[in-house]
């Protein structure tokens, strides 16, 4: 990774745009929605750029550049043709230790701006680092038509209610497994019709049976998963989604690292030894309320060493669910 992902708050900040162009009006509106206090460094501004100005609250300052404009900016943005004025204003960001982007300008950046669906509060940011950015445009496209619009009301709805779930689960596995359930479940596509009353009655039915003891302390889960030949492009929804959700992941020695990849990011991940059988720490985990999976290449699942863990853990009344990862797999 090229690159560290992250997101600044820049509210009432200074930020400076050098440039009057549409790509400098831009950045100047990303930044003024992002609720920065915006000065636009440039000469002629554009009919793109006037508009800007005219619509918001941005200021304009027609000077040249000088490393003074830059006192007490957090940000500082240049989308400018003029490739003197670009260095410029990136090697006096730099020196002065401000965060600088430099459009179309890889080399003089000291951060990059990715490619973002926007679906506030939930917001996508995608980038190949500079190197494609048509890919990455490509990419953002596709996900702005798989994405609902009114995404926004589910994450609104789920942040007006952390608190109580929080009180109703302290303990934060509980807590996650309940918002996958949530995701998963009815709510969010009543919130999508706008039918809120209903998404409300639900949620409140749920938050009742946890305050009245019912799940308290979910069951835990174990599902045993074939990897297939180790290509993490072939595993199947189902395969992707209870890896998504595990809290420990143990597998085989041969799971490749792509594979291991896919599981989520902060759940405990466990490779070992074929000759190991490790039902028992399975059940335990199990009784500790964690979603575990159980990895391992080929058909792993219908493996006999997958049946014979699965029936050690149906001898303890845990029900495992046998997955075949991917949709085929290499004949021999």
């Amino acid at each position: 990774m090229k690159y560290l992902p992250i997101l600044i708050d820049i509210r009432n900040q200074d930020v400076l745009v050098v440039g009057g162009g549409h790509v400098a009006a831009r950045k100047a509106r990303g930044a003024e929605r992002a609720g920065a206090k915006v000065t636009v460094l440039c000469g002629s501004p554009t009919p793109s750029m006037i508009k800007l100005l005219n619509e918001t609250e941005c200021r304009h300052v027609d000077a040249p550049f000088e490393a003074n404009h830059l006192r007490g900016v957090r940000l500082a943005f240049v989308a400018t043709e003029d490739e003197d004025l670009a260095k410029s204003v990136s090697r006096a960001a730099r020196e002065a230790s401000i965060p600088v982007n430099v459009a179309d300008r890889t080399a003089l950046c000291s951060f990059i701006m990715p490619a973002t669906v926007d679906r506030h509060p939930i917001v996508i940011a995608v980038s190949s680092g500079g190197d494609a950015p048509i890919l990455t445009r490509s990419l953002r496209a596709r996900l702005e038509t798989l994405l609902p619009a009114d995404l926004g009301k589910v994450a609104d709805f789920v942040g007006a209610r952390r608190d109580n779930v929080s009180r109703a689960l302290p303990n934060f596995d509980a807590r996650r497994r309940f918002w996958d359930r949530f995701i998963e479940g009815p709510i969010p596509e009543h919130l999508s019709a706008g039918d809120e009353t209903e998404a409300q009655h639900l949620f409140e039915r749920s938050l009742s049976a946890i305050e009245d003891g019912d799940g308290q302390t979910p069951a835990g889960t174990v599902a045993i998963i074939g990897c297939g030949p180790g290509d993490p492009d072939m595993l199947t929804f189902q395969a992707l989604r209870l890896m998504q959700q595990a809290d420990i992941a143990l597998a085989e020695a041969d799971v490749t690292d792509g594979i291991l990849e896919r599981v989520r990011r902060d759940a405990e991940i466990f490779q070992r030894e074929k000759t190991v059988v490790p039902v028992e720490k399975m059940a335990s985990w199990v009784s500790e309320g964690k979603a575990v999976v159980r990895l391992g290449s080929g058909d792993f699942g219908r493996s006999n060493q997958g049946n014979q863990e699965a029936a050690i853990l149906a001898e303890q009344h845990i029900k495992a669910t046998v997955s075949r990862g991917v949709a085929e797999y290499p004949s021999s």
